[in-house]
């Protein structure tokens, strides 16, 4: 038993909390029971919240404030869940070129905290959220965190990138103290760096595996191809990235462990994450509205569609619809478990990593880099780029095992799927570029289509 996590828990947090003033532990409570409360009462409780959040956009913010009176609309018009697509979508644009006027006029700006997105698609996204609003993103997190068998005070072997604790002495205690994380770098995944977090994860086991999805793949391989074995965690949080079935396969395997998947962006936090019945993403309705849309109207559960939030939380800077450049699907019956929060049947991934046929065909970009990395084996790493409606670039990091007649293969593939008038050609490279933030992308459309 982690005596310490215990002590961690039940003193210093508490203290903490007291001393920062922060109430994330009373939001926690109260999040314990509301994730069983019947979907019909989190519907009613949304309901408010929402009016709530509309009436002080309306009065406090400029933008809003401008945004409704174009659109013809007040808060009080808004009177039933259909009526919310009476409100204009809100765009990555949109936020960047009127940062200004989104900040509420009653807040007071040097309290608020400042965020910004890794720009994984191209610019950075710059933005604020209030105290409230990140206690509520905390308690969150701590609660799906305990789906996974984690809880506060215990250790967790990170693999991430840029971690928040080494930039003020603060977060460092913090770190020590209560949050109690080791960490591999996901820009620094070389042979060196992975022995040395397996040395130091032996030392000290820790009580679950967080991570970008693909990095924690690519840990698994390497103690799987060095005959390592690692210590046996609760469970493994996979997030930031899209989790292809063969990466949870192996990763499963090699830490004799579940993977417990889940969903957010640094704009609203925390989206949606696996319960320990993994039959979908649970959605965090306490703190969101989540929408669905295919071609500007509500997806059908089963059907792929834009993924869209609403922040109840944040009144800062309030995200009302705003369009977050993901796909997903949301489920055709609750979960076993008994929770009355809503199920994502799965994510799809970016909009941007939809490939369209030259017919006029979408394919999801996970499906398509599944369906190939399991016709490929042997390949390191496989990146797909739709560079032309009719034109795929295929990047591949070939092993010491990849077998060339298996690439070979490729062109039977790209006919299989896509028929006679996709063209193609493949590029050898060193390795598969990652991004700012640590992650990989392995589908990129450039194409437009209707859930960009």
């Amino acid at each position: 038993m982690d005596y310490y996590a215990v002590f961690s828990r039940n003193i210093i947090a508490p203290l903490w909390a007291f001393k920062e003033k922060t109430p994330y532990l009373k939001y926690l409570k109260y999040l314990e029971k509301s994730q069983f409360f019947p979907q019909e009462k989190l519907r009613q409780i949304q309901w408010t919240k929402l009016k709530q959040l509309l009436s002080h956009a309306y009065k406090n913010v400029p933008f809003y404030r401008a945004r409704f009176e174009e659109a013809g609309l007040t808060p009080d018009i808004i009177r039933h869940w259909e009526d919310l697509s009476k409100i204009p979508l809100l765009t990555k644009s949109d936020i960047r070129e009127n940062a200004e006027s989104l900040v509420a006029a009653n807040v007071d700006k040097a309290k608020l905290i400042q965020k910004k997105t890794s720009g994984s698609t191209g610019v950075s996204l710059e933005f604020f959220i209030d105290e409230q609003s990140q206690q509520w993103k905390r308690a969150c997190t701590i609660r799906h965190d305990r789906w996974a068998g984690k809880d506060i005070g215990e250790r967790v072997a990170a693999i991430w990138g840029n971690p928040d604790y080494e930039h003020t002495w603060r977060l460092k205690l913090r770190n020590i103290l209560l949050e109690r994380n080791v960490f591999l770098d996901t820009l620094k995944m070389d042979e060196a760096g992975m022995y040395d977090f397996y040395h130091k994860i032996v030392k000290k086991p820790p009580r679950v595996f967080f991570g970008h999805a693909h990095s924690l793949y690519l840990f698994a391989r390497f103690m799987e191809q060095n005959n390592l074995k690692p210590p046996k965690p609760a469970g493994i949080i996979s997030t930031a990235m899209i989790l292809h079935n063969h990466e949870r396969a192996l990763i499963e395997k090699i830490f004799n462990s579940k993977v417990f998947n889940r969903y957010g962006c640094e704009e609203v936090s925390l989206i949606a994450s696996e319960c320990e019945v993994h039959e979908g993403l649970h959605i965090n309705m306490d703190t969101l509205i989540v929408e669905i849309l295919y071609d500007g109207k509500p997806a059908k559960p089963g059907q792929p569609g834009a993924i869209v939030l609403t922040d109840l939380s944040n009144y800062a800077m309030p995200f009302i619809r705003y369009k977050v450049g993901d796909v997903g699907i949301l489920a055709e019956k609750p979960c076993s478990c008994g929770r009355g929060l809503p199920l994502l049947k799965s994510i799809e991934g970016r909009a941007a990593d939809y490939i369209i046929t030259p017919e006029g065909n979408y394919i999801s970009g996970i499906s398509l880099t599944e369906n190939f990395a399991m016709q490929l084996p042997g390949i390191k790493q496989l990146q797909i780029v739709q560079d032309k409606i009719d034109h795929l670039i295929f990047r591949i990091v070939k092993s010491s095992i990849t077998d060339q007649s298996r690439i070979e293969k490729i062109g039977e593939l790209v006919k299989e799927r896509f028929g006679p008038n996709m063209t193609f050609n493949i590029e050898y490279v060193e390795s598969i570029q990652q991004e700012e933030s640590g992650k990989y992308r392995f589908c990129i459309s450039e194409i437009d289509n209707p859930f960009k």
